[in-house]
């Protein structure tokens, strides 16, 4: 018996210790389990502290990277010097012509500056002055296609192409501004009539030039004060506001066209709108934009089919009606078109052996047509042969500039001349043309050569510390 129950002891005991042994191990096990868990928080946390961590060096690269595309994109693009300097001769060849035509003193220039049969004829009803013209729309050329390709990258085509043909029609909007001052408020000011005697037409153009006068000042502030966006407000009001007097410009030149073509029974002309420098580079643009995109042999072909078939007309009958318009309306736009192209099929092939072969091909054909087959050459109406002819001479003058692009001198004067073209062609037309020989034209016309002299140069003086001063900034003035 008593064997029995110390058998029976011994077996509770070992269940007990087997107990023991469990639950330990139970214990053991769940401590390891709380090891775990822990371990497995730890890890959770230090992951999204790694998350934090990353998000925000990846939001601190990506401010990096913004901040150094935004420095690029402040940072002035570098302008091409043989475009300054050629567009700075231009501009400065018009500022005196203007200048010069002012004062009876500078008689002795009239040749140089006179237009037509009675300029220096280089060759026969080509004079000297109708070159200037001519070259500067060839320098625009020479920027536009890769203008427009820089806007359809950041815009996409539609854009690009948009943004250009404003840009042209505002310039189009410039100059029908300027006549209907000229033919406006310089009348009134000068007491040769009133604004009761103003067509509607003027009056129309007449409100609108200081409207765009007011919205000129407001751009021009803009650009000294560090806010974007109102820059940006600023000088599309500007642009769009000149493109809309654009647009009207056009609608008039082509009721005026008709009236020329099928003369009103009352004798009442709707049309009779001047067409001057700034409306043929606008309409220059506008027609040549729908081929920027093509290459440059497309480009040249398109040149080509417009020579021929404006010439044949040119010369069976059109020229007297395109002389009838000055600088030839919308007839002679296709000529001016043909120097824009011509320009941009230059501007590619810079580098190329081609580009003399072109050049002295181009003057070659219109050396012979002119003089050998007495083919029209005429600024006004803009004759084909007139524009072969300017746009041979332009590519060789800037294909020798080119080769001084790395000859840069402290005070580049054409290349200061050259970088805010647009303004100081707008402020020459207004302060010097309009003002000066509009409004004060006889008086000055009287001064001695000596006041003369004085005059001039403090005009080209003015002109050029302002284009030093902009230039010394970055800021250009663009339409």
């Amino acid at each position: 018996m008593k064997k029995k129950n110390k058998i029976q002891e011994i077996s509770n005991i070992e269940n007990v210790e087997e107990q023991n042994i469990e639950i330990e191990s139970s214990s053991s096990e769940n401590a390891n389990n709380e090891i775990v868990r822990e371990n497995e928080v730890v890890e959770v946390e230090k992951e999204k502290q790694d998350d934090k961590i990353e998000i925000k060096e990846n939001k601190k690269t990506k401010k990096q990277k913004q901040n150094v595309e935004s420095d690029k994109s402040q940072k002035p693009k570098e302008r091409i010097l043989s475009i300054d300097r050629f567009r700075g001769l231009c501009m400065f060849a018009m500022v005196c012509s203007f200048v010069f035509g002012i004062f009876s003193a500078f008689g002795f220039f009239a040749p140089i500056i006179e237009h037509g049969e009675g300029g220096f004829q280089v060759l026969p009803g080509v004079s000297f002055a109708d070159l200037f013209a001519a070259m500067f729309i060839f320098v625009i050329g020479l920027t536009m296609v890769k203008s427009f390709k820089s806007r359809e990258q950041k815009f996409g085509t539609r854009r690009a192409y948009f943004q250009l043909a404003t840009r042209f029609l505002a310039l189009i909007g410039v100059g029908i501004l300027f006549n209907g001052f000229e033919n406006g408020w310089a009348q009134i000011f000068t007491g040769e009539s009133t604004w009761a005697d103003l067509s509607i037409k003027i009056q129309i153009f007449g409100v609108m030039f200081w409207i765009a006068v007011a919205l000129l000042i407001v751009y021009a502030v803009s650009l000294f004060v560090k806010n974007e966006k109102f820059k940006r407000i600023a000088e599309a009001m500007f642009r769009y506001f000149l493109a809309i007097a654009g647009i009207m410009a056009l609608y008039f030149i082509l009721v005026s066209t008709g009236e020329k073509i099928t003369p009103p029974v009352d004798g009442e002309r709707f049309g009779g709108w001047e067409w001057d420098t700034l409306q043929n580079i606008g309409l220059a643009g506008l027609l040549a934009l729908p081929f920027v995109k093509y290459d440059k042999w497309g480009r040249l072909t398109i040149v080509g089919i417009t020579f021929v078939v404006m010439s044949v007309l040119m010369q069976n009958g059109l020229f007297p009606l395109a002389n009838s318009i000055l600088e030839g309306g919308i007839f002679g736009g296709f000529s001016w078109a043909c120097i824009l192209l011509l320009g941009t099929i230059f501007a590619e092939l810079k580098d190329h052996k081609f580009y003399w072969i072109l050049s002295a091909l181009l003057l070659l054909i219109s050396v012979v047509l002119i003089v050998g087959f007495d083919f029209i050459a005429a600024k006004r109406g803009c004759t084909p042969v007139y524009a072969i002819f300017c746009a041979s001479i332009s590519s060789m003058i800037w294909g020798g500039l080119n080769f001084l692009n790395n000859w840069k001198p402290k005070f580049d004067f054409f290349a200061i001349w050259g970088s805010n073209a647009i303004l100081t062609y707008i402020l020459t037309i207004f302060f010097v043309g309009m003002i000066l020989g509009g409004v004060f034209g006889e008086t000055l016309s009287a001064v001695n050569i000596g006041v003369a002299i004085v005059i001039t140069i403090l005009i080209l003086a003015l002109f050029t510390v302002m284009n030093w001063l902009l230039k010394r900034k970055n800021k250009y003035i663009r339409i």
